[in-house]
């Protein structure tokens, strides 16, 4: 198979944070006149993001509304702040932290990113992404200096589509001018992107940089971007 378009999804496969939450969360509650200490959220952030796994079986279409999108990480907020004792500041501290993550330079992308993007490139890979994302994704994206590399940039909420719905992939397929058998499909999530990609007809991989998936089969799976170079060419 020779594949001709890469599609990318955005959160923890291209983008991670720049400012760590733990600090982001321990800043707003500090303005706030509350102490509380930044290894104590450090432990609790795996929990808050259990929390979304929870809420994302339950209802994924949260991601294709941009209110509901937003709504996701104020009500993951305010469970973080539920676990840390502040309820009663909760909403503040939650609203904080989100407008914290609406500037762009709150993100950055991983190290591995640049020399990917600029290596397919050079492959003259047609490039793409889709992510489920509120409708601040394109001043991020253009914040951390990526948005050149993608002929489209999709976000859930601006469309009114989501993954894993078969129909976020075909509009990218669509907008790429490609073809589902020549598209790899590359994300961090299991369901949204590895197994959407896949009964959509693209071909995932699955970007697993701290080895939770080690005993996957089925699927491709690499630990760095720069081993799709490899793979391509």
């Amino acid at each position: 198979m020779q594949i001709q378009t890469v599609i990318f999804d955005a959160g923890n496969t291209l983008l991670t944070p720049a400012l760590p939450e733990a600090q982001v969360f321990h800043d707003a509650a500090l303005s706030l006149g509350v102490q509380v200490d930044v290894d104590l959220i450090e432990n609790h952030i795996p929990a808050m993001y259990r929390y979304y796994e929870e809420l994302f079986a339950r209802d994924n279409s949260l991601w294709a509304d941009d209110e509901r999108a937003a709504g996701i990480w104020l009500d993951m907020y305010q469970y973080l702040c539920d676990l840390l004792g502040i309820s009663q500041i909760g909403p503040q501290v939650s609203q904080l932290a989100f407008d914290t993550y609406l500037n762009p330079r709150s993100w950055k992308v991983f190290d591995d990113v640049l020399p990917t993007l600029e290596g397919l490139q050079s492959q003259d890979i047609n490039l793409g992404l889709i992510s489920n994302w509120d409708s601040s994704l394109e001043s991020i994206l253009a914040g951390t200096g990526i948005t050149p590399f993608f002929k489209a940039i999709i976000s859930s909420a601006v469309v009114g589509l989501h993954k894993p719905q078969p129909e976020i992939f075909d509009l990218g397929i669509e907008e790429l001018g490609a073809s589902k058998d020549t598209t790899l499909y590359v994300g961090d999530h299991l369901d949204a992107d590895i197994i959407g990609a896949a009964r959509s007809g693209l071909t995932p991989v699955l970007i697993d940089r701290h080895n939770k998936h080690e005993g996957l089969t089925g699927y491709l799976r690499i630990r760095d971007l720069r081993d799709l170079l490899g793979m391509l060419s």
